[in-house]
């Protein structure tokens, strides 16, 4: 019966990403600020932006980053409830993994503020020393918050630019901007493919727990599992060799035409104003708080 929640579980967590993603589609059709900018207006700023983040090392700056994706959230008519758990399922996952060691003397030396664990004498394994003392240092503290914070204000901005975009204007415009073809077609083809073999994951669960009686053991549920990942690796071959010839047979050049015609209007050229004067603001900001 575990064996059957957590399959259960699983498959509802695949079917919850798909939800999501077309959910993502009906907050890029809304009407707000961010889904009115012009595409490529868009993206260079978006990148713009991420890039100064990379750059900030206070806190006080990233924080104020932060709240300023919460405000264009809401002038772009996101939930916030919605917002906050795509940036925040992520960050965590992400951060804990550098940031957890980084707190320590073991990696960072530093003024300890919090001693975990005392031993006798220090020991060393090669190039590795773990002192006497393992303790959490000023340095990794300030050290992990500055990057966690950086995280939370890079991946904001980063879920609010998918949010209130579609991803074939993301992809139309990454062509308006002379990006290569080849690179947007193979982003186009991934981002529509997923979706497809998500839903093919769906289906054979679906056809399998309506053909089960009882509970199957453990080694035959791993058997299965097993079996549906080399099904899954087959069809996706054969899937892709056969749409690659019905897109060659319609005319498929390796280019996806557009018929968008993009033109900045002057709300465009105000964010751009604006985005340009708050990253100049963060960037005097720094300076005061860390000469």
């Amino acid at each position: 019966m575990s064996q059957s929640r957590f399959l259960d579980k699983t498959l509802l967590s695949v079917a919850r990403v798909a939800e999501y993603s077309f959910f993502s589609e009906v907050y890029a059709r809304r009407g707000g600020v961010l889904q009115a900018l012009d595409i490529r207006v868009k993206l260079l700023s978006f990148l713009a932006i991420i890039v100064l983040l990379s750059l900030l090392h206070s806190p006080e700056a990233l924080w104020l980053a932060y709240g300023a994706t919460i405000l264009l959230a809401l002038l772009s008519r996101v939930p916030l409830g919605f917002f906050q758990k795509r940036v925040w399922l992520f960050v965590p996952l992400f951060s804990a993994a550098v940031v957890l060691p980084a707190l320590l003397n073991v990696i960072t030396p530093g003024e300890p503020l919090l001693v975990l664990a005392r031993f006798s004498h220090p020991h060393a394994w090669g190039p590795y020393t773990i002192p006497a003392e393992v303790a959490i240092t000023r340095q990794g503290l300030w050290g992990a918050i500055v990057f966690v914070s950086r995280v939370a204000a890079s991946v904001s901005f980063a879920v609010l630019l998918t949010v209130t975009t579609r991803w074939s204007d993301i992809f139309s415009g990454l062509r308006a901007l002379m990006v290569p073809r080849i690179f947007v077609v193979t982003l186009s083809m991934t981002e529509r493919y997923i979706f497809v073999f998500l839903r093919l994951i769906q289906e054979m669960y679906r056809a399998r727990k309506s053909r089960t009686i009882r509970p199957l053991s453990s080694a035959a549920g791993r058997s299965w599992v097993a079996s549906r990942v080399g099904v899954t690796f087959t069809r996706s071959m054969e899937m892709s060799e056969d749409i690659y010839r019905a897109m060659l047979s319609r005319g498929f050049r390796g280019d996806f035409p557009t018929v968008n015609r993009y033109r900045c209007k002057w709300a465009d050229y105000l964010w751009l104003a604006l985005a340009l004067a708050g990253g100049i603001g963060l960037i005097v900001l720094e300076r005061r708080v860390m000469p």
